[in-house]
């Protein structure tokens, strides 16, 4: 799985839009929208908040970096 397509699972699974999600990070919609078609990533004081706004463990939500980051430098 993506860390795109995680961020964007765990949203739905707390039933808030990209608006509302970056209402609460003070970012626009479109940011939200590009970390979850994976044209970005969230800064890790982005994923804390990610992180307890969507009910998962910070853990978690770095370990998809990491494991994404380690994916694409091995291309």
């Amino acid at each position: 799985m993506s860390v795109g397509n995680a961020l964007k699972e765990a949203r739905m699974n707390v039933g808030v839009t990209q608006e509302q999600v970056a209402q609460k990070l003070f970012v626009t919609r479109q940011t939200v929208s590009r970390w979850e078609q994976d044209k970005t990533l969230p800064n890790v004081h982005v994923l804390k908040t990610l992180s307890v706004l969507y009910g998962i463990p910070i853990d978690f939500m770095s370990g998809i970096i990491h494991y994404w980051a380690c994916a694409l430098s091995s291309r």
